[in-house]
This record gives C-alpha cells, structure tokens and sequence, in this order.
C-alpha cells in the first residue's frame, strides 16, 4: 500500500525524517537518466527508470519533487506508478497537488498536465 502525504504540514516532514525515512527529491535524478534516451522512445522508460532510482535507495523512502511524472507525453498512471512502487520499498510520497472530495488532484484542467484520481480506484492511503 502507498502512503500519500497530502499536507504541507512541517510536523509531518519533521516525524517522517526521524521514522529513518530518506527523502528522495526525483526530477533531477529522473531528468539525468532520461536525457540519455532518444527523445522518440524516452516515454516508455520512465516508469522503468523510477524503479531503478527508487532500488538504488536503501531503507525507507520520502518521495518529493516528482512532477515531470504527469507530462502528457509519458501517459503514466502515476497513482499505479506509485503503487508500484510500494511494492519494492517502503515509501511515502508527498502529494504535490491537492485532495478534493477523495480525489488525487494535480494541476488544473486548463493544463496539460492536469490529472484527477479517484483514491478509491487504489490501494493507497492519504494522510491529511
């Protein structure tokens, strides 16, 4: 099960740091990886590049700073991704978007980028 972080509360960040959790600030790593891939097949790597970075971590994760996950060109389910994720590692990730009536919300429908998931279509936890 994966646990969403859906505050921005410092006690949260404070309690999860002292629970030996590492945090894992993605974008940078993930860019680096990608940026080797020809652009025409980069898409299908994603997923399979997160999975390395997060493996190559020992012990308990903080995943922040994962947002060029929902670019449209990738079609990640990042929800699923996540998920997956928690399968391999214990994890917690920081919701970088907002928790509107049980729904996983990132960016706003006027974007691109915008994403909406129902949290009961997933085996996560979100803690407010």
């Amino acid at each position: 099960m994966a646990i969403v972080l859906c505050s921005s509360e410092p006690r949260l960040k404070k309690i999860i740091a002292e629970a030996g959790f590492k945090e894992l600030s993605l974008n940078k790593i993930l860019a680096e990886a990608l940026v080797k891939k020809d652009t025409a097949i980069r898409p299908q790597f994603v997923a399979d590049e997160v999975m390395k970075i997060v493996s190559s971590i020992q012990g308990p994760i903080f995943l922040t700073d994962y947002e060029m996950l929902f670019d449209p060109r990738y079609s990640i389910d990042v929800i699923r991704l996540f998920y997956e994720l928690s399968r391999r590692a214990k994890i917690v990730i920081k919701w970088c978007g907002t928790l509107d009536d049980n729904h996983l919300v990132y960016a706003t429908p006027a974007y691109s980028d915008f994403h909406s998931y129902n949290i009961h279509d997933y085996d996560i936890t979100c803690v407010i």
